[in-house]
């Protein structure tokens, strides 16, 4: 028995060509060996290679599209850890220039601080080193028509110091001079030294001293309340 290799149809040993299809047939060569040797059913067409391109096409196709799938996903992949690693880094170059700008503004505010401490702290030792009214006295003579006399002690270290100075004398709120400012030169004992320009028709009962730099910048006041009445009081 001789199977076509065309259609596979049964033919007779001796036939030479397909009795279905026309297909010419091998003599003594059967091809059912070929069938059972390869185990290839035999309704099979075994000369027929279209199906085994056809198979081999769509593996080839199946093939390129997953390795086409896997090159995307890569690059996928890859576009993502890129895209995470430009985030990060901006988050953190954001942070730290957040960070410097706190630093600095941090900076600038303590060196404000100092600085007005240091101006604050300079003023004050300015102020301390400057005469200041730390007693003094009062003295007139037998009546009230005699001169006022005001003696301020500021300190033997500002002796030799130029100073400006006013008294503003007056009575019962009602006031006895002008109060004039007058030069002076404190003496090497830390006195300042002055007589009012007139007499008064009235004993003063208060007295406001004003000191100043020789510059006209005020120094130091203070208010003094007196008994009416001559001779020294001091305060």
């Amino acid at each position: 028995m001789v199977f076509c290799p065309n259609c596979g149809a049964e033919n007779a040993d001796s036939a030479k060509f397909c009795k279905q299809c026309g297909h010419g047939l091998m003599a003594n060569s059967p091809i059912k060996d070929n069938y059972v040797n390869a185990g290839i059913d035999p309704s099979a067409r075994v000369n027929d290679n279209s199906n085994n391109s056809i198979n081999n096409s769509s593996n080839s196709k199946s093939d390129n599209k997953n390795l086409i799938i896997i090159c995307l996903t890569i690059v996928i992949a890859a576009l993502l850890i890129a895209g995470a690693l430009v985030m990060f880094s901006n988050n953190n170059a954001s942070d730290s220039a957040s960070d410097d700008l706190s630093d600095s503004a941090s900076l600038n505010v303590n060196d404000s601080l100092n600085n007005d401490s240091n101006i604050e702290n300079t003023a004050q030792t300015a102020q301390a080193s400057s005469p200041q009214i730390l007693g003094g006295s009062f003295s007139t003579g037998s009546s009230s028509s005699d001169k006022t006399y005001c003696t301020v002690y500021v300190g033997s270290e500002h002796a030799g110091e130029k100073v400006k100075i006013s008294v503003l004398y007056s009575n019962s709120g009602y006031a006895l001079n002008q109060g004039k400012i007058v030069s002076k030169t404190v003496s090497n004992d830390g006195y300042v030294k002055v007589a009012s320009a007139s007499a008064f028709d009235y004993y003063p009962d208060d007295a406001y001293i004003t000191l100043y730099d020789d510059n006209g910048n005020v120094l130091d006041t203070q208010e003094v309340y007196l008994n009416e009445g001559s001779g020294k009081q001091t305060f």
